[in-house]
């Protein structure tokens, strides 16, 4: 793909790359234009998502509610831990490669290492059924579920790997396009398998695997149209060379994913091994959290997506020598989010009697009770997976896994501690605890490394526990937070503010320009 022309703008959301390539090679998306897409179409996806969410619990019982709730978190274990956590290094070395010419080497190469690895990791859970069934469901029956997930886990990593390919191709269109087709059909197939199909774990897994598979169509497509655009015109890349650029990062990288993924499973994981109850009754109650959560992931679900969204953006304005720009629009992101994710968890709270006693039927009181931490431990984890970006553009990855590591190890020990004692609320403070610990690290060796955390940084990351003050004293405390925004720059700085009233007044002239002037 040819070098684009970086082009200075006002805004912090501009992207360096405004010099689009249209006659060969991809046509990079500016982030304004991508995360603003990206997020007006997510929107419908995640209300699509939350519909699917809320039938799941009134098809299943607890305890198939219980089954699918750790089938996901295993397939988002298993997805990035099966190819080494190599294809998340797109989102750095794409740029890196395109600019020297070597860029379709360098996604070959990553392409049949990620083939050869998913399929043993499949193989392995196909041998195994009974040992994996036990260690996963502390159940050897559930053998079907088990060949099923190793089924899915081929069709989500694949996903997975196209998705983080046009991501780093800054092709965030197609990207969301990706996740709204994929996030559509899962809602359709899943609803439909669990009216004809009995075993509602299996039912799900199967249609997210469908539906995966189906979302990939729109990224294949575009890259296959633009499939010019990966070629290798610059000096042959060695392997040696490519080794040992990436694989520090790689390395680091992968386990990462691997500590956020066990800290994400293990809570869940512990009520199933460590409850004192049968395993048919951990399961269920797995199942109660899991419908305190349905909310709250949209959230984290949003948040992962911004973040995977904003690294290459980032690593481009790093690579133009723009450490400064990017710092920027890393703390204007996490700020924004932190303040919108609070509100939304405000809003959640004020509905959630509807959701659980009417339309739940007041079967997931269990499940209501915690909603509230839920909500809180979330927000925290939706601001460490966008603020952590810094750590991997600067290079700086193994303190990210350092700070997964340590955050991990306090959710378990507080685990083993409390689901003995109280069970499914122990477990859910344990988390928060654990996510309290992931996001104040982050941000101190984010400020360590160059990100300077001002005051309005730690008030934005503490800005989550006002959900567990009450409806309407979160309330309360919410609009006396904005309004703190908009009257001092304790929390927006003055040139934070400047930058958001362009970006907004850009977009709105597209659609009222006469009022404007």
């Amino acid at each position: 793909m040819a070098s684009a022309s970086p082009k200075a703008g006002n805004s912090l959301l501009e992207s360096v790359d405004t010099d689009r390539q249209v006659e060969r090679g991809f046509v990079s998306d500016t982030i304004a234009a991508g995360v603003i897409f990206a997020l007006v179409l997510t929107v419908g996806q995640r209300i699509v998502g939350f519909g699917r969410g809320i039938l799941f619990c009134r098809l299943m019982t607890d305890q198939q509610l219980g089954q699918w709730s750790m089938v996901w978190s295993y397939l988002m274990l298993l997805a990035p831990l099966a190819v080494l956590g190599l294809p998340g290094c797109f989102g750095k070395f794409t740029e890196h490669y395109r600019q020297r010419g070597q860029l379709k080497t360098f996604i070959g190469r990553i392409s049949i290492i990620s083939v050869v690895l998913t399929l043993l990791m499949a193989g392995v859970l196909f041998s195994f059924p009974a040992k994996i069934s036990w260690i996963l469901f502390r159940d050897e029956s559930q053998l079907g579920l088990v060949r099923f997930l190793a089924v899915a886990l081929i069709v989500v990593t694949a996903s997975n790997f196209l998705s983080t390919l046009m991501e780093s191709l800054r092709q965030v269109r197609t990207v969301t396009l990706m996740r709204f087709v994929t996030g559509l059909m899962f809602a359709g197939v899943g609803v439909a398998f669990l009216m004809v199909w009995q075993d509602g774990a299996s039912a799900a897994t199967m249609a997210f695997a469908i539906s995966c598979f189906v979302g990939m169509i729109p990224g294949v497509w575009v890259l296959w149209k633009y499939r010019d655009g990966i070629r290798n015109d610059g000096e042959a890349l060695t392997h040696s060379a490519m080794w040992k650029r990436i694989a520090p990062f790689a390395i680091w990288l992968w386990a990462s994913n691997l500590l956020n993924n066990l800290f994400e499973v293990s809570d869940r994981y512990m009520l199933i091994h460590w409850s004192a109850g049968p395993s048919d009754l951990a399961q269920g109650a797995v199942g109660q959290y899991h419908s305190g959560r349905v909310v709250p992931l949209l959230l984290v679900s949003v948040a992962a997506m911004l973040a995977g969204l904003l690294l290459p953006y980032l690593s481009q304005a790093w690579e133009a020598g723009k450490k400064e720009k990017a710092i920027k629009q890393l703390k204007w992101t996490v700020k924004l989010i932190a303040i919108s994710f609070t509100s939304g968890g405000v809003l959640v709270l004020f509905l959630s009697p509807i959701l659980f006693d009417q339309i739940l039927q007041g079967r997931y009181n269990d499940g209501l009770s915690v909603l509230p931490l839920t909500l809180v431990y979330c927000t925290w984890f939706s601001l460490m997976c966008v603020a952590q970006d810094y750590l991997w553009v600067a290079e700086k990855g193994k303190w990210a896994t350092l700070v997964n590591g340590l955050g991990l190890v306090v959710n378990i020990g507080l685990n083993m501690c409390l689901i003995p004692l109280i069970g499914l609320h122990g477990a859910v403070i344990a988390t928060a605890c654990g996510n309290a610990t992931l996001i104040v690290l982050i941000t101190l060796m984010n400020h360590r490394f160059g990100c300077k955390a001002d005051i309005g940084m730690w008030l934005c990351v503490s800005l989550p526990l006002v959900l567990l003050l009450g409806n309407v004293c979160s309330l309360l405390a919410i609009v006396l937070f904005c309004f703190i925004c908009v009257m001092t720059n304790c929390v927006l700085d003055l040139q934070e503010k400047s930058d958001l009233e362009a970006v907004v007044r850009e977009k709105l002239s597209r659609f009222f320009p006469k009022l404007l002037r």
